[in-house]
């Protein structure tokens, strides 16, 4: 057991302790998390507001109209703001995130509609827009839709987007009260409910539907558990190719037998992972905390996680360094890679249907067919409004942990044969003939 850590510490040190992955997975996380808590007090300063003058060549109930919307505009997504969830526009920093209205401070001149205004004078009158709408344009069933606004050069885009929203509102809003409707009514009429679904519990409850939780901690949850897990096996299979490549995996099996020298590049990249984890963790932590969101994860979540996520990482572990125990380039273990690449990626082709259906066949079926095991039951975990069965999650422990127990077994008989073997690189068929023969 002592050699075994040793070459852990050994592997662990020279993934962990170099460089590239302090500024990959330690450096960056932290200058991420740094840049994000300076950027947010930022954003609670106001936007720049608009002034200037703006001359308007529109009929005068267009032209009230716009001076009106431009003087008090809410936002374009006002509706929507409203229905967000009471847990983000109470939370100070979240709701300094979320998008304000557009202040203004602007003089308006009117032009006659038969005066022909010159664009050129727009800068050097200093005005800030031209506004021309043509009363063609109010008129209904008119082949005419199309109204101008010259601005200069220096003007931003949010605020050339503020003036030909509201113009465009504007003329709606002239349109209806012509024909003597008011607008404001109207849209009353035509504005969306705010729908609260309620969902009936297993205990009998109803509680509301947690809509965030039920998108956002699914995918979430798996890609940090696929990261870590990835990360380190991608560094198994490169670490296992160079060291066969350079012969520096003859002078280890020197001292050590395979199993002994296996044993410890496993536990030592688990190590890099549990580091990889903890950091990509921690930022995803203070993301939810800064959101006022982290009550949306449970503890039970957290724990089922550390389980799938160690069942996922000794799963890729295993199938990484059994390929990079079989090629001697790594442009060989491209050919063995791909299907298993191809059998990892069903998890992400089917989130969005265990998502929707987290009871349901697909996700049942796929819960329990390794190596999906721990991705799939991450999902459903977080994606399921009322826990899973307990002989659910058991039955995934014990199917996904016999599947790991499999995989050391059938790895340990290829690691046994391809560590020392060079020439042409196997094929899938070939490894499983060397785990019959190993």
């Amino acid at each position: 057991m002592r050699k075994v850590l040793t070459v852990a510490w050994r592997e662990f040190r020279d993934t962990a302790m170099t460089k590239a992955f302090i500024f990959g997975a330690i450096i960056m996380p932290v200058i991420s998390i740094g840049l994000f808590v300076m950027i947010i007090p930022l954003l609670d300063s106001e936007d720049e507001p608009l002034t200037g003058i703006i001359a308007i060549q529109a009929p005068d109930d267009v032209a009230d109209e716009i001076e009106d919307l431009l003087q008090n505009a809410a936002h374009p997504l006002q509706e929507q703001l409203n229905q967000l969830p009471d847990i983000v526009t109470n939370d100070p920093i979240a709701k300094n995130m979320l998008p304000q209205a557009t202040e203004t401070d602007l003089v308006y001149k009117r032009i006659p509609m038969d005066v022909e205004f010159d664009e050129k004078t727009l800068a050097e009158e200093g005005y800030v827009a031209f506004v021309s709408v043509p009363e063609t344009l109010l008129t209904p069933m008119s082949e005419t839709n199309t109204l101008e606004i010259t601005v200069p050069t220096n003007l931003s885009v949010d605020h050339t987007d503020f003036l030909t929203r509201n113009t465009e509102t504007a003329v709606v809003n002239a349109r209806l009260k012509r024909q003597g409707h008011q607008p404001d009514a109207m849209r009353e009429l035509l504005k969306r409910p705010n729908a609260i679904a309620m969902r009936i519990q297993e205990d009998g409850n109803v509680e509301s539907d947690n809509e965030l939780a039920r998108r956002i901690l699914p995918i979430a949850f798996m890609m940090l558990l696929w990261t870590a897990a990835f990360t380190s096996g991608n560094y198994l299979l490169t670490t296992t190719i160079e060291e066969k490549s350079n012969k520096v995996i003859e002078v280890l099996l020197s001292a050590i037998s395979p199993m002994q020298l296996l044993g410890g590049k496993i536990i030592g990249q688990a190590g890099v992972s549990a580091v990889i984890l903890g950091m990509y963790g921690s930022a995803a932590i203070i993301g939810l905390l800064t959101f006022a969101l982290f009550d949306i994860v449970t503890i039970s979540q957290l724990v089922l996680f550390i389980v799938y996520f160690i069942m996922g990482y000794f799963m890729i572990a295993t199938m990484m360094v059994a390929v990079g125990s079989a090629v001697s380039e790594l442009s060989d273990a491209q050919s063995l890679m791909g299907p298993m690449m191809l059998l990892l990626m069903i998890p992400f082709f089917l989130w969005p249907i265990i998502t929707d259906h987290p009871h349901g066949t697909v996700a049942i079926v796929s819960s329990y067919i390794p190596p999906l095991t721990p991705f799939i039951m991450i999902i459903r975990t977080t994606s399921a409004n009322d826990p899973l069965m307990l002989w659910e999650i058991l039955l995934s422990i014990g199917v996904g942990y016999l599947a790991v127990l499999a995989m050391v077994w059938m790895t340990a008989r290829i690691f046994r044969i391809g560590i020392l073997m060079q020439g042409k690189p196997p094929n899938l068929w070939q490894l499983l003939l060397w785990v019959k023969r190993g």
